[in-house]
């Protein structure tokens, strides 16, 4: 037990060279992290829209039902994203389309809307550009589609007119027409009526900010392991074979350095909340509330999770390190498992926008047990299996980096 605690001791002396390297790398890893998590929330929920069409529109002057048609179509939210109706002038609109800095002009007679309720239906003219690009053929086809649905109601005005008349009730088509116009506004208007609208959150119960902090800590806890490549191996294969004759397991010797490592990570993150919580008191009000949120409570409970999450990253890395051989293929397999690892199990992109069968692998790895230790630091929710997940891995690294140590030793 003796030469146990003197190896731990030493262990620990030796693991403290590392504490230098592993502060530089946490600050260059999390402006990794937040650059990630910047690009990443632009990409998911950005607001530009694939296309958008501005239009030039010839209105008449002293036409009110035009006007109030044209500001309740402009008006509209499924056009807000997608089209811009520039009011303007002829000789200007035609300007506008030769610039190439509208898709077409439209030009609206006087009379517009009375023709179309009186049946006479003198149509709108409609100038698009010579172009043949795919906006235009996109632009031209919503034309065609707008126009169908207005031939579609008057199809359906006619034939009330018809059948009222033929039947000898021609005194209500003024009252039925009105009620047909009203549904048919109804109807084109309040589209979104006519579908179930139930938001879903691609990050579950976190705010995408907080998804993006849970994953940022992912990051650095992973990625922090290429400044423990000299830690890992500074033991040769001859050193743990005498240390083996001395009675100090291979498995004792990674589970040493997994301890000591797991400390100096939770300490490290502990002390990471504590500057946050120390910048957020000198933010503004407002600004100090939204930076609240992003950070969580350093409970007992969290810090308990914290630790397990820092051991599981921790045996983690040095199983790699182990499996590699050396500092240098080491550090180019952790590059590549933790990126297969961190995209597999949505840390960096929600899990919601992977193809399946990535996603379903990805609930295995133990970077989504990972993220769901961390997603528990915000939610307070921490399932047993997730904890038995985490030990399991952490005990299978162990053994896994033992087991290494004994065959390179064997080989000599």
């Amino acid at each position: 037990m003796l030469r146990h605690l003197i190896y731990f001791k030493l262990q620990l002396k030796s693991a403290l060279l590392c504490i230098p390297k592993l502060i530089a790398g946490t600050l260059l890893f999390s402006c990794i992290a937040v650059l990630i998590g910047y690009a990443g929330s632009k990409t998911l929920y950005h607001n530009d829209s694939l296309f958008y069409f501005r239009v030039a529109a010839v209105l008449p002057e002293n036409d009110p039902l035009v006007n109030i048609g044209f500001n309740m179509l402009t008006g509209m939210d499924s056009l807000k994203d997608y089209c811009e109706f520039i009011r303007t002038d002829e000789d200007n609109a035609k300007k506008l389309l030769e610039r190439g800095e509208v898709y077409g002009i439209v030009y609206i007679p006087q009379g517009f809307v009375e023709d179309i309720m009186n049946g006479k239906n003198t149509p709108a003219q409609i100038l698009l550009s010579g172009s043949s690009g795919i906006e235009t053929a996109l632009f031209r086809s919503v034309l065609n589609a707008g126009s169908n649905t207005l031939a579609y109601v008057q199809s359906g005005i006619y034939a009330l007119y018809d059948t009222y008349s033929r039947f000898g009730v021609s005194s209500l088509i003024t009252d039925a027409s009105d009620r047909l116009n009203n549904e048919y506004l109804h109807f084109t208007l309040q589209r979104g009526d006519i579908f179930k609208i139930e938001t879903v959150s691609s990050t579950g119960s976190l705010s995408l900010p907080q998804f993006f902090v849970c994953a940022g800590i992912a990051v650095i806890m992973l990625f922090l392991g290429f400044t423990l490549g000299g830690y890992a191996m500074q033991e040769s294969t001859q050193l743990n074979l005498m240390l083996k004759r001395s009675g100090i397991s291979y498995i004792f010797t990674a589970v040493c350095k997994t301890i000591i490592i797991t400390l100096f990570y939770t300490v490290l993150f502990i002390g990471l909340s504590a500057v946050g919580k120390a910048i957020t008191g000198t933010l503004p009000e407002e600004s100090g509330a939204i930076a609240s949120s992003l950070l969580f409570d350093m409970s007992a409970k969290n810090i308990a999770l914290l630790a397990l999450c820092a051991a599981l990253s921790v045996s983690y890395i040095f199983v790699v390190f182990d499996i590699a051989g050396s500092g240098l293929y080491g550090m180019l397999l952790l590059f590549l498992m933790n990126v297969l690892m961190l995209f597999g199990s949505g840390c960096i992109i929600p899990s919601a926008y992977l193809p399946k069968a990535a996603a379903k692998i990805g609930t295995l790895l133990p970077t989504a047990y990972l993220k769901h230790c961390l997603t528990a630091l915000f939610t307070n929710k921490i399932h047993i299996t997730a904890v038995a997940a985490i030990s399991a891995y952490i005990i299978l690294f162990t053994v896994i980096s033992g087991l290494c140590r004994r065959y390179r030793a064997a080989s000599v």
